[in-house]
């Protein structure tokens, strides 16, 4: 009903609306920070040269200084809000003191736009994007309500373009956005939103039986997963409909060879965010440089092939367990995977020698499933450690799956923790068929065009199916 070129402004009003009924007029911080990242960024724009009589070095340094203090305010708007009480907690602990929290509350989606007005801010320096000259199109962008509530975490370029194009909203667009909403739907209320009361009541109550532990951890990891994936389907869907193509965040990362590739198959955007705005330039970084440089000269070629890269990855992933959330929990699972990744850096080429010298075809099925199992023990103590609420708890139950596991008293329990026998089969024939869609993703199997070649009872039978259950 809109005019094209006023399309734009109903989805910033959908975007408002949507934040309103969430977060009421805590709104308003999403609108200082657009506002303040417009303002610089357009100051950034403006800085193309040096203006005569200005050395260019002493001009860049202004320039950087500028978006430097861009990046700080928003992170602190970010840190005030979210971690207050984790800081002041933390530090009052140190000296024996107490902390009484403070009640602060958070808009939604502060993490995902704050991050998206820091990679605006950062492309908009380096000369990558033009700053864009309309501050609601921007608001637009940061504020665009299927991605603020889990991601993906969109770059200005990738999205800009379908946002204000004002698409008219077709036939197809609406089948295929449908679709993807009631699979991730299926997703996320038949498996995912089953297994939480399970989920919380054995990390509540059953940590003393290392069996519960352990099917807690499992359990855990589907229900993290499903629920993840769902809402990026839902939200990847509900971009379609619009005709606004929204980057895929998971790709089977069940199926990596490691840790290292779990990370670049699950929630893809965040890691290459922290890749492309701290992995590189920590690495291209000054001191590390110079570093380098040092180490070759002594001698230490090693050190100096691995020693800057490792500490890009240690920023990396500090970064990636504090921006979860305000926990201790959640900087330990940013460590764990540093730790991992930092092995399979060293024991990756050795083990394919050693796999050459036994006549042992790495990418044979022998291998990828001892690589299965070893990435799904590494992912589920990661899981469970997340999930825990203290570490001293997440300590507890993985010790105590080696300790004390109780597996009789695991099935007697089990049907009283939230779900009875035919939930369980629910969520296991569901897991099922996501499993198989998983495989045939993996395979390049074309599911889309042979679904679309279906004859309409079969399409919409399986619609249905999903509907229903």
């Amino acid at each position: 009903l809109t005019p094209k070129k006023y399309r734009w402004a109903v989805l910033l009003i959908a975007d408002y609306g949507f934040f309103f009924m969430w977060s009421k007029f805590l709104l308003l911080y999403n609108v200082a920070t657009t506002f303040m990242t417009y303002l610089f960024a357009r100051k950034l724009s403006s800085m193309k040269k040096a203006p005569e009589g200005m050395d260019r070095k002493v001009f860049k340094k202004k320039k950087h200084r500028i978006f430097v203090v861009s990046v700080l305010l928003n992170l602190a708007v970010l840190v005030v809000l979210k971690y207050t009480n984790f800081i002041g907690s933390s530090v009052t602990s140190l000296w024996g003191g107490s902390f009484t929290a403070l009640t602060i509350a958070v808009p939604i989606g502060i993490s995902y736009y704050t991050l998206q007005c820091i990679s605006y801010l950062s492309d908009v320096s380096n000369k990558k994007i033009e700053a864009e000259h309309n501050v609601f199109k921007l608001a637009l962008y940061t504020s665009f309500f299927p991605t603020i509530l889990e991601g993906p975490i969109t770059r200005f370029n990738e999205l800009s373009a379908d946002l204000f194009a004002g698409y008219s909203i077709t036939a197809d667009n609406l089948a295929v956005g449908y679709e993807r909403i009631i699979w991730g739907l299926f997703k996320k209320m038949v498996i995912a939103d089953h297994l939480a009361p399970v989920v919380t009541a054995i990390f509540r109550d059953h940590s003393d039986n290392g069996g519960l532990c352990l099917i807690g951890a499992v359990f855990c990891t589907i229900q993290l997963y499903m629920d993840f994936a769902g809402t990026i389907d839902i939200a990847i869907g509900a971009g379609k409909i619009f005709g606004i193509t929204i980057t895929e965040n998971f790709r089977q990362p069940f199926f990596a060879k490691n840790a290292g590739d779990f990370w670049h198959r699950w929630h893809i955007t965040l890691g290459t965010f922290f890749r492309d705005y701290i992995f590189y330039p920590v690495s291209l970084s000054k001191p590390i440089q110079n570093l380098t440089k040092h180490l070759t000269k002594k001698g230490h070629k090693l050190l100096a092939r691995y020693l800057g890269p490792s500490i890009a990855l240690l920023c990396v992933w500090l970064a990636n367990g504090f921006w979860h959330g305000p926990y201790w929990t959640y900087v330990f699972y940013g460590i764990y995977y540093f730790v991992f990744m930092i092995i399979e850096m060293f024991a990756e080429k050795p083990f394919e020698t050693w796999c050459e010298r036994h006549n042992l075809n790495v990418n044979g099925w022998g291998i990828r499933t001892f690589r299965f199992i070893k990435l799904f023990i590494i992912v589920i103590f990661g899981e469970m450690f997340f999930r825990a609420s203290t570490f001293a708890l997440g300590w507890k139950m993985f010790s105590n799956i080696f300790v004390s596991f109780n597996w009789k008293g695991c099935v007697s329990t089990l049907p009283y923790l939230g779900m009875d026998v035919w939930d369980y089969v629910t969520v296991s024939l569901a897991f099922i068929v996501v499993i198989i869609v998983s495989v045939l993703k993996e395979k390049k199997y074309p599911i889309r065009q042979k679904f679309e070649g279906m004859p309409l009872a079969a399409r919409w039978g399986i619609l249905y199916a999903l509907i229903f259950s």
